[in-house]
């Protein structure tokens, strides 16, 4: 690790002494895609670590947004258990009125309103090694908590793409309709474990999010569109779960 460590560093200079560098896309995601393909890494799904064992993570230096660690579809009484959330406990699309679509955020010992008619909330068991979605009326009353994701499952993606983590700050800016990203700085980490891990979801510092839209358009108009449910952390919090081994500015 030591070597690529090194080899990451000697990259990140070279990209950083470029100064301001065009955007490959136009996607959301574009400030990451540039810097992958400026490493030669051939954008994929696969959960793997990015570079030679490091997970590589970019943001915007003004953005106030939540960072994705990994994404991991619940257990439950579904085959297709996000599409029986989304048609059961979700609110109609902005634009398909006849579909229901299910975006939120979910935090331990907090109760996040959904829609007009629920709440959600995690629930941490030690004891059965899963963390439950509780599901609440607007009553606040549990209504369901047969939804969840087991830990062994979670430490798996955790310690195969997260054990070491690449932080990399980019500046961005518009000229003559194009964009544009300066990367500034990069911080290298080192993963605690996992128990520190679940220790953040139970206190609500890392929270779950569903992103279950559907098809607006094209033959698969109003079918599900399933953006991934992912376990977020925000920027200032990512020394509770790793430890600072290196910055680079």
């Amino acid at each position: 690790m030591i070597e690529s460590i090194k080899c990451l560093k000697k990259l990140f200079y070279e990209i950083k002494n470029k100064g301001w560098i065009e955007s490959d896309t136009n996607n959301l995601g574009s400030i990451g895609h540039t810097f992958e393909k400026l490493l030669g890494i051939q954008t994929n799904e696969l959960e793997f670590p990015d570079f030679e064992g490091i997970e590589i993570k970019t943001k915007n230096k003004y953005s106030s947004s939540y960072t994705t660690l990994f994404c991991c579809t619940p257990t439950g009484p579904h085959f297709h258990e996000v599409e029986r959330l989304k048609d059961l406990y979700g609110y109609p699309d902005s634009k398909l009125k006849e579909c229901n679509v299910l975006n939120t955020s979910v935090y331990s010992k907090y109760k996040n309103k959904v829609g007009l008619n629920y709440y959600f909330e995690l629930k941490v068991d030690k004891e059965k090694q899963k963390i439950f979605l509780l599901i609440f009326n607007d009553k606040k009353e549990l209504i369901e908590n047969i939804v969840y994701w087991d830990f062994d499952v979670l430490e798996e993606k955790l310690y195969r793409k997260l054990k070491y983590l690449a932080f990399i700050k980019a500046d961005k800016l518009y000229k003559q309709k194009k964009r544009y990203f300066k990367y500034y700085c990069m911080k290298i980490y080192k993963l605690k474990d996992f128990e520190t891990f679940i220790d953040l979801i139970e206190n609500g510092i890392i929270r779950i999010s569903l992103k279950i839209g559907v098809f607006r358009t094209g033959k698969k108009i109003g079918q599900i569109h399933d953006h991934g449910t992912s376990f977020c952390i925000e920027e200032d919090n990512l020394d509770k779960l790793y430890d600072l081994i290196e910055i680079h500015k």
